[in-house]
């Protein structure tokens, strides 16, 4: 009777456990936004999660149900409603907002006028381990249109730097997205899923989310009512891990 030696079996298998381990591991701590310092009761309050912090000086919000809901409360907040994808808390961003004049103000009946895109929120937080060269990643995201916005934006994604990031201002960032939103994310009252791989160049070791208008952004108006010119996002469920090893045929 044949019988497997040691030799031949438990290499594959340590080999084969080894990748599934790499591939589980998740290199984004609080990705659900979790873990806070103090409860948030108002808003730009992205501070008081352990891990994240803004890129611009433009601050994003941190939502909880001990606000209330003429601010950043759970389920209803000043922005819309809202039930976290995952957990108890979410985070909101603005992706894009007027931050000079309105078009109708202005006489203008294009919501896009040139002069616009002068404002833009982003998030940070750092990997737990840099990301190595030439192996393939997989960012996820999921993000919700609020109910409040009228204008709704692409090229929502994620960076991947190896220096953390700092602005002293609130306009779009050059930097190009390794992952982002090719199509206008405008489901409101449903998360959306951002989801892709990319190879990393070794050394990454930050993740920034926002718009990233340097991919290709597309932009679009979904008026209803009176028009408060802004795309505002919820954010939640943020994961990086290593990409699983292709298939053997």
């Amino acid at each position: 009777m044949f019988r497997p030696t040691r030799s031949l079996l438990l290499p594959a298998l340590a080999a084969s456990l080894a990748a599934n381990a790499q591939t589980a591991f998740e290199l984004v701590s609080n990705g659900g936004f979790e873990v806070v310092t103090a409860t948030p009761n108002t808003f730009d309050q992205l501070n008081l999660v352990e891990g994240w912090s803004n890129v611009t000086i433009g601050l994003s919000d941190v939502f909880d149900s001990t606000a209330t809901a003429k601010t950043v409360g759970l389920p209803d907040n000043l922005y819309g409603k809202v039930e976290p994808k995952e957990g108890e808390r979410c985070v909101g961003f603005f992706a894009w907002k007027d931050d000079k004049r309105r078009t109708w103000e202005a006489g203008h009946s294009d919501p896009f006028m040139p002069g616009w895109s002068s404002y833009s929120e982003y998030v940070m937080t750092q990997l737990t381990s840099p990301l190595e060269e030439g192996k393939e990643y997989t960012f996820s995201m999921d993000v919700m249109l609020a109910g409040g916005s009228d204008r709704a934006v692409s090229a929502l994604g994620g960076y991947f730097s190896p220096v953390p990031l700092k602005y002293q201002h609130r306009r779009f960032l050059e930097e190009k997205a390794q992952v982002a939103a090719e199509k206008v994310v405008d489901a409101r009252g449903e998360w959306t899923r951002i989801t892709g791989t990319f190879v990393a160049d070794g050394g990454e070791r930050y993740l920034i989310i926002g718009v990233f208008p340097y991919v290709g952004l597309d932009t679009k108006a979904v008026v209803e009512g009176p028009d408060n010119q802004y795309a505002y996002y919820y954010l939640d469920a943020v994961s990086v891990k290593l990409a699983p090893p292709p298939v053997q045929e």
